[in-house]
């Protein structure tokens, strides 16, 4: 088992943080494994259990680990949520009219690869996974909460398909920003029917293994998309 080394007085909290933040990223705590208690750290850190519970908090909140009352602390599954958080902050200072534009812009340089990508490297599981997404946007078509809860996946399942782990998490970026543009999207007339039938193509293309012709579905669904959401935006703003 891993062992500790006793540190220095300054910043105790930070530096016991920043040593058990080493050990989880060079493996010695897997995700969903419990670190050791309170009593058993501060022991090998040579400190209080007060300064190891504040290290405690410092690593849950950058979403290294989760605090189980009555049981201890855990290393959580890696997540891009708190930088979608912070991306999120930063892209409501943009305005939201600007935000949209550099959102979509973004998304057709990143997406259209992924689509790409995916034609050609998704495996007989991953286009599984993708027609269920399709399958449960269909569903769901009736309940905004399901739409774009599945919308949402099947965008993450292509780029999971890409087998390129540096894409899917600069998709997973923007998770919270696609949620917000998916849902709004969402009130807009005919919507939905157009949304099914885009992601259809694209799937199809996907499975025929045709790359430039999954590019120009996910392209042309953006655009439509990006469209949509000006349309609804532009409506709102004028009648403030």
């Amino acid at each position: 088992m891993k062992t500790f080394q006793k540190v220095q007085p300054k910043r105790l909290p930070v530096v016991v943080a920043s040593e058990i933040e080493q050990a989880i990223i060079e493996g010695d705590f897997v995700a969903g494994s419990q670190l050791p208690s309170e009593q058993q750290l501060a022991d090998q850190f040579e400190v209080s259990r007060n300064v190891v519970r504040e290290a405690f908090r410092y690593l849950q909140e950058r979403g290294l680990i989760e605090i189980v009352s009555g049981s201890g602390a855990y290393v959580s599954q890696p997540s891009a949520a708190p930088t979608s958080s912070a991306l999120g902050r930063y892209i409501r200072l943009l305005g939201h009219h600007d935000s949209i534009e550099a959102l979509y812009e973004a998304r057709r340089i990143l997406e259209g690869n992924n689509a790409r990508l995916a034609a050609l490297r998704a495996s007989a599981e991953d286009i599984r996974e993708i027609e269920s997404c399709l399958q449960q946007m269909h569903e769901g078509a009736s309940s905004i909460t399901l739409w774009s809860q599945a919308d949402l996946n099947f965008h993450l399942a292509i780029a999971s398909a890409t087998h390129n782990p540096f894409l899917s998490v600069l998709l997973e970026l923007l998770v919270d920003q696609l949620r917000e543009v998916i849902a709004e999207g969402y009130f807009v007339d005919g919507a939905v029917e157009r949304g099914l039938a885009a992601h259809a193509r694209l799937t199809q293309a996907i499975i025929a293994r045709d790359a430039e012709a999954a590019y120009d579905a996910i392209i042309e669904h953006l655009s439509d998309s990006e469209a949509r959401v000006e349309t609804l935006s532009s409506t709102v703003h004028s009648s403030d």
